[in-house]
C-alpha cells in the first residue's frame, strides 16, 4: 500500500494527535487514520476499533497491506468499552453525531485523566457535545473548522481539567473557534444560518444570532 494522504476531516484530526502517543481510533471504518499516522512516524501504535465486524475486516486488510499489523491492532468495541486506560494516550472519535460522541465519553470514566487527549469530529449537533464536555469538566484546547466533500465541519482537541461549568447556547456553538480561516468562517456561517431558521420558532435564540453575527462581522 502506498503512503496514505489524508484529506479534509481526517487530515485535521491527524494534526491534533500528539506525536508519540498511543492512539485509539473509535469508529475506525477502513483504518485510514491510524495507518497514515503510523506510516508518517507520528505515533508508534494504535487500536483501530469499531462496533461492527465488517468495517474491522476492511481495516484489518488495509493494515496488513500497509505492513503495519504489528503496530495497529483491531478490536471489536462499542465505543471505548473494550479499551483500557493503560493502552492509549489519545482517542479519536470522528464521523459520528455529537450526541453519540457525548454518550461514548460519558460511558468511559477513565477519560477523566488530564494526561489523555480526545480528538473529536462531530458530524451533527456539535453544540450538544460542547455543552456536555463543559458540564463534565472537559476543556477544549484547540478547535478549527474544516471543509470536506462540500460541507463544513469542526474538529476539536479536548482534555479533562475537572472544572465543570454550564455554558449558554453561544458558547456551545462557538466553543474555541476563531474565525481566522476560511474553513472556520464557513463553519460558523453555517451555524449562523441554522440558528436564524431556528430562532423563528424559538425567539430566545435571537441573542445568540446577534452575538454570532457580531463575531463574524468583526473578523471580516
Amino acid at each position: 500500500m502506498k503512503p496514505l494522504n489524508l484529506k479534509g476531516r481526517l487530515s485535521l484530526c491527524a494534526e491534533y494527535v500528539r506525536e508519540g502517543s498511543r492512539l485509539a481510533d473509535i469508529g475506525t471504518d477502513h483504518g485510514y487514520l491510524p495507518i497514515a499516522l503510523c506510516q508518517s512516524g507520528i505515533i508508534p501504535s494504535a487500536l483501530a476499533c469499531d462496533i461492527n465486524p465488517l468495517p474491522l475486516r476492511s481495516a484489518e486488510k488495509n493494515i496488513a497491506d500497509a505492513g503495519l499489523s504489528d503496530r495497529i491492532k483491531t478490536r471489536l468495541s462499542d465505543g471505548l468499552r473494550e479499551v483500557g486506560e493503560d493502552e492509549v494516550d489519545d482517542v479519536v472519535i470522528a464521523g459520528m453525531g455529537g450526541e453519540l460522541i457525548a454518550r461514548i465519553i460519558d460511558g468511559c470514566e477513565w477519560l477523566k485523566n488530564a494526561d489523555k487527549r480526545l480528538i473529536l469530529q462531530p458530524m451533527t449537533r456539535h453544540d450538544v457535545l460542547v455543552g456536555r464536555l463543559y458540564e463534565n469538566g472537559f476543556m477544549i484546547e484547540e478547535q478549527a473548522g474544516v471543509f470536506d466533500s462540500g460541507k463544513y465541519y469542526t474538529v476539536m482537541r479536548v482534555c479533562y481539567n475537572g472544572q465543570a461549568k454550564k455554558c449558554d447556547t453561544y458558547e456551545a456553538v462557538v466553543g474555541r473557534l476563531n474565525p481566522d480561516s476560511e474553513a472556520s468562517i464557513g463553519f460558523l456561517t453555517k451555524c449562523l444560518n441554522q440558528l436564524r431558521k431556528q430562532s423563528i420558532g424559538t425567539p430566545s435564540l435571537s441573542e445568540t444570532v446577534t452575538r454570532l453575527e457580531e463575531l463574524l462581522r468583526e473578523n471580516q
